[in-house]
């Protein structure tokens, strides 16, 4: 990294970068100083304590700086490897490109469920922040989540790369909790197999937050968040919606490539009553994903929280060889209308479930278009399900007002 007399280096402040000092006090020095922008140049930072970055800070890290948790830094609800300085009274303006991001998982173990002070093992951590930008940065080896934001407005990352070498239970590339709105998520990469082990992207409006990875997070909406360009060899799962009562809405979700393990889309109901849950206003468009045959019996697409006004379009499924995982199951004990197009008649199956209420539901009634496959609406009735059990999907929507050709 250059010089740049309007860029405060944490060299200037006494860090090393040989990776065996302890930069944390030096580059920390750097944060609170005068200085808005604070370029990290190459090196190897061990850190035994967190970063905290203030209001109208700009951190540029060249690509190869790597800022390491040290073994045993991660001591308790409050640690991580960055994060900002104030989440009570909160923070506007801050950036941070660049870095790889360590959160050296195997010296340090997150605390158990119950220890209200545990380490939560998250890496990446903003809380109450307005206008925040993350970009171009590699997250390697998170305890739990790789980034994690809770009452964050007006936000972008974008160009991150998640490098989990050291698998962990729950670890999601990209979590929201409660209360984020107004954010763009844009190219998440996974580089390592198996990557993320859990969520590439979670919006998570309820979760249990008295969970040790949850600590500092709020039950709360989330709205008006757009996801794009998710790529991962075979990510566990691509993106999860979570609800029981908190609204999301307005979330556009565009370009899922590569495979997965379990979910492209994840809308089940967790830990919370079947059929529970808020989810409206989702639009999600262009995926190319094969299932990878390690875990059977998971569908593609589940569905089995309350929606409305949604619509999945141009869903590909690559010949992937997993002849147990349906491509689609609708089952959230709700009254649905579905209307789909480009399925084949033999793969569609409505059920009356176990609650039998949904006896007297009328089957699909198909239509064939120019090409020979077929669209239909379907009436789901409570406790009914509906499942596709192969191929894609051309376009899905359910409990839309306007069945419009946007």
């Amino acid at each position: 990294m250059r010089h740049d007399p309007d860029v405060d280096t944490v060299h200037e402040y006494g860090a090393r970068g040989d990776g065996k000092t302890d930069d944390q006090e030096p580059i920390q020095r750097a944060l609170d100083g005068p200085c808005p922008v604070i370029g990290i140049p190459s090196g190897n930072y061990l850190l035994g304590d967190t970063l905290r970055v203030g209001s109208g800070k700009r951190v540029l890290a060249a690509p190869d700086a790597i800022l390491k948790l040290a073994d045993g830094a991660g001591r308790n609800s409050g640690s991580f490897i960055l994060t900002n300085n104030d989440h009570d009274t909160g923070n506007d303006h801050i950036e941070i490109s660049g870095g790889i991001w360590d959160g050296n998982n195997e010296a340090n173990k997150r605390g158990e469920d119950g220890d209200s002070d545990g380490y939560t093992g998250v890496a990446v951590n903003f809380v109450n922040v307005r206008h925040l930008r993350l970009a171009d940065m590699t997250i390697r080896n998170p305890e739990s989540f790789s980034i994690r934001l809770g009452e964050v407005g007006h936000f972008e990352i974008e160009d991150i790369r998640l490098d989990q070498t050291v698998s962990r239970p729950n670890q999601d590339g990209i979590h929201l909790g409660g209360f984020c709105q107004d954010g763009y998520i844009r190219g998440i990469y996974a580089v390592t197999a198996d990557t993320p082990n859990d969520d590439m992207v979670a919006l998570n409006a309820d979760d249990n937050v008295e969970r040790v990875l949850n600590l500092g997070m709020k039950c709360g909406p989330i709205r008006n968040i757009h996801v794009e360009e998710l790529a991962a060899e075979n990510a566990y799962t691509f993106v999860r919606l979570l609800s029981e009562s908190q609204p999301i809405e307005g979330i556009r979700i565009r370009n899922l490539s590569g495979g997965c393990r379990c979910y492209a889309i994840n809308m089940d109901n967790w830990a919370f009553p079947a059929g529970s849950g808020d989810i409206r206003n989702i639009d999600i468009r262009h995926a190319r994903i094969a299932k990878v045959p390690e875990s059977p019996g998971f569908p593609m697409v589940d569905i089995r929280l309350g929606v409305r006004d949604l619509i999945i379009e141009d869903f590909q499924r690559v010949d992937d060889g997993d002849s147990f995982a349906h491509t689609l199951n609708i089952e959230n004990l709700k009254d649905n209308l579905v209307r789909i197009e480009g399925v084949s008649e033999d793969d569609l199956k409505l059920t009356s479930g176990d609650a039998g209420s949904a006896e007297g539901t009328p089957g699909p009634v198909f239509q064939s278009d120019k090409t020979g496959r077929y669209h239909t609406a379907v009436t789901m009735r409570e406790g009914s399900k509906l499942v596709l059990t192969r191929g894609g999907i051309k376009r899905l929507t359910i409990n839309r007002e306007h069945n419009d050709e946007e």
